[in-house]
């Protein structure tokens, strides 16, 4: 049982920074803001960009605005080292835009079934050569052929460069084919980069994500599961992995005292585990007794809306308002009741929060949006009365 290998590479997450940003093709930003309320600041808000866009993006490794990746394919980085040098390495480099603590670790089997493979550190001749394609850092291939470019690092000890301390493996992504699908919040829309799909488990069996405090997890925890609800990231990539927590704070105490070296030895209580509250058998014959009349009541209020309502009808008889829709909604995806309106399909999920299914099926269909709002706005009141105060409307013009 060999204490220097672990099992796990470890994708390390780290401070966005502008210089890294690429000169000749601004596609491929590596950090690009998914979530609606500003920028990347920090480590910690581009793991959760991650989480969001259901992967790792794959880049050229710019710095100072240049590509480091050999080959002109993009890569996703990954280190073999075990956690105990992984923190080292960290406190040692003392960087937070090139290695920090934050990150996903993922099972080295699966890392190589999807392509992926350790680094080559140095060449048998010399490291001066004349590039093919000085921007795609393209080599002959009679230095090394094309499809392991991507794998090579430059080694050299007698000049001081030597980066065989990071053990670094790489998947690489075809250059020619973006199939990484990106949700782009300013503009509401999606567009394909490179990257690969950590979270899907047909291509991985597990993911941890590693953070530096429980209180990290648990607000991450609530992003992942949300995700988990509906199967799919913001960006539409599958999201459906058995994914773990690993606490950085809680793993150092083993590390330090007990002589441990690697993931796989950590106990269980280096791990955030979340548990639901659970409801009771008679609370959840209340719950479907409580929809099913909130479902009969929609009627009456729909009766009630068409007889008092102010809005004017064209010369065709039809309501002079937008067209849309609006459900009975919650954003407390944790919460028992919730949870429980979803294992019966009650519930669905949208990715931010929970529809309430077919509370309005039997109204008539009008073309009004003001209409299906003043109905599902009854019914929240109605269930906010008789179950809990979480529920909400969610409305959206057509």
């Amino acid at each position: 049982m060999r204490t220097d290998i672990s099992k796990y590479l470890i994708h390390s997450v780290r401070r966005p920074d502008s210089t890294d940003i690429p000169q000749d093709n601004e596609d491929e930003q590596l950090y690009y803001p998914l979530r609606e309320d500003g920028e990347i600041y920090d480590e910690y808000e581009s793991l959760i960009n991650i989480i969001e866009e259901g992967g790792l993006r794959a880049s050229r490794s710019f710095r100072n605005g240049k590509a480091t990746i050999y080959g002109g394919d993009p890569v996703v980085c990954f280190t073999e080292m075990p956690l105990i040098n992984f923190i080292q390495y960290v406190k040692d480099r003392d960087d937070r835009y090139r290695f920090t603590e934050y990150g996903i670790a993922l099972l080295k089997k699966d890392v190589f079934e999807n392509k992926g493979r350790p680094v080559i550190s140095g060449l048998s001749d010399e490291n001066t050569f004349k590039f093919e394609d000085y921007i795609k850092r393209i080599l002959p291939p009679d230095i090394l052929p094309y499809k392991e470019q991507y794998r090579y690092v430059k080694l050299d000890l007698i000049n001081g460069t030597d980066w065989t301390h990071e053990r670094e493996w790489r998947v690489k992504c075809d250059y020619e084919k973006r199939d990484f699908s990106v949700r782009d919040d300013s503009v509401f829309n999606t567009y394909l980069t490179w990257g690969i799909n950590v979270f899907s488990d047909f291509l991985f069996s597990e993911a941890i994500i590693i953070l530096k405090t429980e209180e990290e997890a648990q607000e991450m925890q609530m992003i992942v599961q949300k995700q988990l609800d509906c199967s799919y990231s913001k960006g539409g990539e599958e999201f459906c992995n058995k994914i773990r927590y690993l606490i950085i704070d809680n793993a150092i105490k083993y590390l330090d005292n007990n002589s441990l070296t690697r993931i796989e030895d950590l106990p269980s209580d280096t791990f955030y585990t979340h548990s639901y509250e659970v409801i009771s058998d008679d609370e959840k014959n209340k719950i479907k007794s409580i929809i099913t009349e909130c479902s009969e009541l929609a009627t009456i209020f729909a009766d009630d809306f068409i007889a008092n309502t102010k809005i004017e009808k064209d010369e065709d008889g039809f309501y002079k308002d937008i067209c849309g829709f609006s459900h009975v909604a919650s954003y407390e995806t944790t919460n028992k009741y919730m949870r429980f309106l979803l294992s019966k399909g009650i519930a669905t999920s949208i990715g931010d929060c929970f529809w309430l299914n077919k509370l309005g099926n039997n109204v008539p269909h009008i073309q009004c949006m003001s209409y299906y709002e003043y109905i599902a706005e009854k019914q929240c009141d109605f269930l906010n009365e008789k179950i809990d105060n979480i529920f909400t409307t969610y409305s959206k013009e057509d």
